[in-house]
């Protein structure tokens, strides 16, 4: 019946009876299909099948990858349309709203909303194919998000961006805490109750310390003031204090403001330049203002080039299927959605962030590139669009400290959020730990934190300055990550991973 083994089928026949046909070609079948299985659990399954496929392999050899490449291209677009005409500004309102500053907005909103996909991918991971893909996910990029990202902002800025060195501080400690502390909750390659709750707590806290940044400073400038500096407070005042991104700009320099920023200084100019003005002729002027910047919709047909209007047409499908989905809080209409902008803008960006990671997926997948090696590669950079599209926008605004505590907030939330959340909701479901295979996390961690030293030591050696020389030297610094990286992963020193199953 083709269910015994190819043994026991020639017991039946001595050795000089001829074997029929039909048996030789089932013992054959039998031991090649046996054969095939024994080679499959010997090499790595390939990342490509946890998506779609559109195109066989043939197709995408023979010139369907292209379509890919385009379509890839076209979704880091999109993410770029997102975060810079809706994401940004409804950012801007809710600072104003909440009136808490940039830096801490850019840690809190802005990277809750680039870190969505990897909560999406470990919630994926963790509830339906129970693997530790969100694992990966979250330490793949990280070195990516710590290197990489900076760079591509610092080498797109329009000039030298002073940075705080209390935020830069204060990020860069809290992401290694929390690298260290996911290390120890995993050493053992159980994740229990107990640990998953450690990492909501430090979650909170983690929120509770930029909420109350403000609070925090005024605490840490009085102790210096009354038990440190008390002898010279008016020289550490004026001189040894690390001046803020207001204060370090000279004048004359770019300066960065959103929207709403704008808006709030021309308010305060009326008032001070002109005080026989009433509330309701200033609240005028500040509403000419608003009505002077807000943009074209996308059905207003462009002036300019044929390579404008050529440019319009190309991007029109993204802008109008945005305008339409999105509520746009640029114009006045809009603003007190700001709330459901936000929501859409984390809904979309995770939309972009799996198309764009499935795209570099098969293109690496077609040219022949193992799947260890687009894990810190292609992978990193598809997964970690979000975070690079917007230190791009706001490098070249000027922002550079809500750029930085995007990135690196990002990081430390998409351990403790998109890896604890998803871990505490399953064990309280299944009343069950989670097992997770942690056979690279040492190495993984001990690159990770290294990377963040070095280029918190990067930065402050440039006097906090985030310029063209930080970019150039963050780019060598990835770049001999990738080789030692990559090294491991191709088994260069010893045997880490699989080869590959066929296509």
């Amino acid at each position: 019946d083709g269910n015994l083994p190819a043994t026991s089928i020639h017991k039946g026949f001595s050795e000089n009876d001829p074997v029929p046909n039909n048996v030789r070609e089932s013992t054959d079948n039998q031991l090649l299909f046996a054969e095939q299985e024994d080679n499959e659990e010997k090499c790595e399954e390939r990342s490509i099948r946890e998506f779609p496929e559109v195109f066989t392999y043939e197709q995408r050899r023979h010139g369907a990858v292209v379509l890919h490449l385009l379509f890839g291209f076209y979704c880091f677009i999109l993410t770029a349309f997102i975060c810079n005409d809706y994401l940004l500004p409804a950012l801007d309102i809710i600072c104003t709203q909440l009136n808490i500053s940039t830096d801490v907005a850019g840690a809190t909103f802005l990277a809750t909303a680039s870190c969505f996909p990897e909560l999406f991918v470990n919630v994926v991971g963790t509830f339906l194919t129970e693997s530790d893909l969100g694992v990966g996910t979250v330490m793949g990029g990280a070195v990516f998000n710590t290197f990489a990202t900076p760079a591509c902002g610092a080498l797109s800025a329009m000039q030298a961006i002073p940075l705080e060195w209390r935020i830069l501080t204060r990020d860069c400690v809290i992401y290694v805490i929390s690298v260290i502390v996911l290390v120890i909750v995993m050493w053992d390659g159980i994740i229990q109750l107990y640990e998953a709750i450690i990492l909501m707590v430090l979650l909170i806290s983690y929120l509770i310390i930029l909420f109350c940044s403000k609070l925090i400073a005024r605490w840490y400038n009085k102790i210096v003031h009354l038990y440190i500096y008390k002898a010279h407070s008016t020289n550490f005042t004026n001189e040894e204090t690390p001046k803020s991104n207001e204060e370090s700009m000279p004048d004359g320099l770019y300066r960065p403001y959103f929207h709403g920023e704008l808006v709030v200084e021309y308010r305060k100019s009326v008032a001070s330049r002109k005080p026989s003005v009433t509330n309701v002729e200033a609240q005028n002027h500040v509403e000419n203002i608003e009505e002077y910047v807000e943009p074209d919709t996308p059905f207003v047909w462009p002036t300019g080039s044929k390579l404008n209007k050529i440019w319009f047409c190309l991007v029109w499908p993204l802008k109008f299927i945005l305008f339409i989905t999105i509520p746009d809080t640029r114009y006045k209409r809009w603003k007190k959605w700001y709330l459901v902008t936000f929501i859409m803008c984390v809904i979309w960006i995770a939309m972009a962030s799996y198309l764009t990671s499935w795209m570099t997926t098969v293109l690496g997948d077609t040219i022949g590139i193992p799947d260890s090696v687009m894990g810190i590669t292609f992978q990193s950079a598809g997964g970690n669009m979000p975070e690079l599209v917007s230190i791009i926008i706001l490098s070249r605004q000027g922002n550079g400290d809500m750029a930085m505590s995007n990135t690196l907030g990002a990081n430390t939330l998409d351990i403790l959020l998109c890896l604890g959340l998803p871990w505490m909701i399953k064990i309280l479901m299944s009343q069950k730990d989670i097992d997770i295979v942690s056979g690279a996390l040492r190495f993984s961690v001990l690159s990770i934190v290294a990377c963040v030293i070095a280029f918190y030591l990067v930065t402050a050696l440039c006097k906090y300055r985030l310029n063209k020389k930080v970019g150039i030297i963050c780019l060598i610094l990835y770049v001999i990550f990738l080789v030692f990286a990559l090294s491991f992963e191709l088994n260069v020193f010893y045997s880490v991973n699989l080869p590959m199953c066929p296509p």
